[in-house]
């Protein structure tokens, strides 16, 4: 499977282990800057991983399933239900990397690698004017 970022064809595989460590490097930011009043003035050392990707996962659920990418609902109801369930469930970045063998329609595939890439450069502070802290935003 081949998708285009910035213009450049990237297999989808690749995408996704980009995906997986760039999970792994937004989870390790802070997740308000000191002094934030969201927080009463309490710094947060990290995120909630497994909050974060519910909150997210949700969210893209929602968006799915009002465009009509049944097969997208189907793969994030699926989540959701390992998530709830009493058994362990398998870290995030482990179930980001086995996508491209979870049987999923390409064009599907495509659109959620890139629409969850996308959300997750969104937190890093590359995407935000110099000085500004953290790309995640209290709301």
């Amino acid at each position: 499977m081949a998708m285009e970022r910035g213009g450049e064809p990237t297999d989808v595989t690749a995408q996704v282990q980009r995906l997986a460590s760039l999970w792994r490097a937004v989870t390790s930011l802070p997740m308000h800057p000191a002094g934030c009043t969201c927080m009463g003035h309490f710094l947060i050392p990290a995120l909630n991983a497994r909050d974060m990707e519910a909150d997210i996962l949700d969210y893209m659920r929602g968006r799915y399933a009002a465009e009509g990418f049944g097969a997208l609902v189907a793969l994030l109801d699926t989540r959701e239900a390992e998530r709830e369930a009493d058994t362990p469930l398998a870290p995030f970045r482990t179930w980001l990397l086995r996508l491209p063998e979870a049987g999923i329609p390409e064009a599907a595939l495509e659109r959620f690698v890139t629409d969850l890439t996308d959300t997750l450069e969104s937190f890093g502070s590359d995407s935000r004017p110099s000085g500004s802290g953290s790309g995640i935003i209290c709301t």
